[in-house]
């Protein structure tokens, strides 16, 4: 008898470390989104010139555009767009590597310094600490515009930026050499090295392979070489988890896949994938 009650706590026991573990992996590898804060001077609409792009500011939501083409919105946000937080240390990885998040954001000045634009503010985290932080975009004439987040905190080392994706736009790229694959739905890891273990509901990629472009012909292309995790599972955004606390990324305009991929073979030397997407 107390045999079989042993194997039954053991088997509880068991069942209680598989829950656990479960939702830890829930908590390590949900979105996280931020809660956009913003002075009443922000409700009105107002654009912003930053050499030959502008960024429309309408209420909490935004757009980047090259200024004679204002129909084709190159990178868009609405609402939070900007967390950060703090990483568990590698001794703990099975009890999740978020130890603290900061997604209270308040945006309170959009500055133009020659031919770029700086977004500063502050984030707020879950214990009260606050650190302020500045979102640049800067014109690269014709390839499109750079984008760079640095947070002012030092000891926070992990940045969730967050952009808008429009309903049915489709994902490609990531490394896949036919250009024939959607990658929406995935969570898409990004390696320090070529040899990786594949993300949950995807596989992963190289840092080298950090870019994407989609079927409204945008194209974005993270250049950290921090470990990073792109999320394309929801359809109305993209999420970029990056365990740093800066960023840079180009966000890339053209027509065409061929074009999109020129600009990017002329920032980092190597042509991607040459299939368009289909």
């Amino acid at each position: 008898m107390g045999y079989w009650r042993g194997l039954g706590f053991a088997a509880l026991l068991l069942a209680a470390a598989i829950a656990l573990l479960r939702g830890a992996d829930a908590w390590r590898t949900q979105p996280v989104i931020a809660e956009l804060h913003l002075p009443p001077a922000f409700t009105a609409a107002r654009d912003f010139d930053f050499g030959r792009y502008r960024l429309s500011w309408r209420g909490t939501a935004f757009g980047i555009y090259a200024q004679n083409r204002p129909e084709k919105i190159l990178w868009s946000a609405e609402g939070g767009f900007l967390a950060a937080g703090l990483g568990r240390p590698k001794p703990f990885p099975l009890l999740s590597d978020r130890k603290l998040i900061c997604r209270d954001q308040s945006l309170e000045s959009i500055e133009r310094l020659g031919t770029r634009l700086l977004l500063k503010g502050h984030l707020r985290c879950a214990d009260g600490r606050l650190s302020g932080y500045v979102l640049s975009f800067e014109d690269d004439g014709e390839r499109g515009v750079l984008l760079t987040v640095a947070l002012g905190d030092s000891k926070l080392d992990r940045l969730y930026l967050n952009w808008r994706r429009d309903a049915g736009e489709r994902v490609y790229g990531f490394g896949e050499l036919s250009g024939a694959y959607d990658m929406s739905g995935r969570r898409l890891v990004v390696a320090l090295g070529a040899a990786s273990a594949a993300g949950q509901g995807g596989r992963s990629i190289t840092a080298s392979q950090a870019f994407y472009l989609t079927s409204s012909m945008r194209a974005f292309h993270s250049q950290s070489t921090a470990y990073q995790v792109f999320d394309l599972r929801d359809p109305r955004r993209i999420g970029l988890e990056v365990h740093d606390g800066r960023l840079a990324a180009r966000i890339y305009k053209g027509e065409s896949p061929q074009e999109l991929r020129a600009h990017q073979a002329s920032a980092v030397g190597v042509m991607s994938t040459p299939t368009a997407p289909k």
